[in-house]
């Protein structure tokens, strides 16, 4: 399988529950390989955006001066009118749930610990679609698509999300009839932005969950705040001492968030504290499964191809969970760390492994024109119904308490049965 330059990739047979599954190391084994990378990428991208930015620039509405920063929203909610922004169709498929969709970008928490999240929720109308990128212009918008393209070795996914649409409307009124709304946070993976996962959120939303996805200041590659300040991040490095210090940094953010969501606009006095969950993608999945062991309010957590532990016996690596967890991993591998959390924890613990799939298979990254050696070999269309389904399913199942749908994916092999 091809792999991306730099990136090693050790595997070995073992078993997780019920059945044999392959599971992988990766390291950063060359930075110079990754450098040479950059060197080819970056020239391109400028290029992509360039001609981007010249239909942006010309269809586009134009940001006005940056504000004071005590404006707490960015796009809705009397922030940016982010939706002018946007110029050309969604790259995504479209939520499959019966609730047209609502997204609403704000900042939780004061200046010492401040997060950026975009919350997706029911809406009782449809509206006008939103920026894909939550941005508050096309300078904006280009600057932060070119950063991440840069980022995750994708020099063609910055020109699919400058000016795209998001599959949500920009602040449109909660679905109150309802009542109190199940919640769901998402992590993103190390180095990756929020909106990466917007597929996945939106989709969540549609079937009646609000879906709050924080940005990771600081490894994020680019966030824009109310001010329309942009804070580019530092990429990361792959030392033990930096892995601990994100994952602790991380966990705050979640924690800001999980102590504010009754301050979110439109959907914070609709928030259920007593139904939440929590979900991430790669580092983000080992982001929820910290959190969820340290904050009794998270009852369940799905891992989207991510890890339990980081090379340091973690005590959720070590101990398990006493609550839900289903870790989904893409292609033929999970990462060591679920060997030894398979065997200690308490909790229900569901292993699914999709065929055809790469770590960004969960993402949008491949209705952005990512690369195969990232984002697999299942159509793009198809590797969403997938991870759509098989979240929603486990989410219904383990906080709502609904059974099971028992709905059937060939390209899924289950290591165990959701009880």
């Amino acid at each position: 399988m091809p792999e991306v330059p730099g990136i090693l990739r050790y595997s070995a047979t073992c078993e997780i529950g019920l059945a044999p599954v392959v599971i992988t190391v990766r390291g950063v084994a060359d930075r110079e390989a990754l450098d040479a990378q950059d060197a080819v990428e970056v020239p391109m991208i400028a290029r992509l955006l360039s001609s981007a930015a010249a239909a942006v620039f010309g269809l586009a509405w134009l940001a006005g001066p940056a504000r004071a920063d005590t404006d707490d929203a960015l796009c809705g909610a009397e922030g940016f009118a982010c939706h002018q922004v946007a110029v050309s169709a969604s790259p995504l498929p479209a939520p499959t749930g019966p609730h047209p969709v609502g997204r609403v970008d704000v900042q939780l928490g004061d200046e010492e610990q401040a997060v950026m999240v975009s919350a997706w929720y029911p809406a009782a109308e449809a509206g006008m679609p939103t920026s894909y990128i939550p941005a508050s212009g096309p300078d904006a918008d280009i600057r932060i698509a070119g950063q991440a393209a840069t980022w995750l070795h994708s020099p063609v996914s910055a020109a699919a999300a400058i000016g795209a649409t998001a599959p949500a409307a920009e602040n449109p009124p909660a679905d109150t009839t309802l009542g109190r709304l199940p919640v769901l946070l998402m992590s993103p993976g190390l180095g990756t932005p929020r909106w990466i996962l917007s597929g996945l959120a939106a989709d969540l939303a549609s079937r009646g969950w609000a879906v709050v996805v924080a940005d990771h200041t600081g490894e994020s590659p680019a966030v824009e705040f109310p001010s329309g300040r942009v804070v580019l991040g530092d990429p990361p490095v792959m030392t033990d001492a930096y892995m601990r210090d994100r994952l602790a940094a991380r966990v705050a953010d979640a924690r800001t968030v999980l102590d504010r969501l009754d301050e979110l606009p439109v959907i914070g006095d609709l928030i259920d504290p007593g139904r939440i969950a929590m979900l991430g993608h790669s580092y983000g999945g080992y982001t929820a499964v910290s959190m969820a062991a340290a904050d009794r309010r998270i009852r369940a957590a799905v891992v989207l191809d991510g890890s339990a532990g980081w090379h340091d016996g973690s005590s959720v690596e070590r101990d398990g969970l006493d609550r839900p967890v289903m870790l989904v991993g893409y292609g033929a591998m999970v990462d060591a760390s679920w060997i030894s959390f398979g065997h200690h924890t308490p909790g229900p613990f569901t292993v699914a492994m999709v065929r055809g799939g790469e770590h960004y298979t969960p993402t949008d990254l491949p209705h952005l024109g990512g690369p195969r050696e990232l984002c697999g070999t299942l159509a793009p269309d198809r590797a969403a119904a997938v991870t759509r389904g098989l979240v929603a399913d486990f989410l219904a199942h383990a906080v709502l308490g609904r059974p099971a749908t028992g709905a059937v994916w060939p390209e899924v092999e289950w290591s165990a049965p959701m009880a």
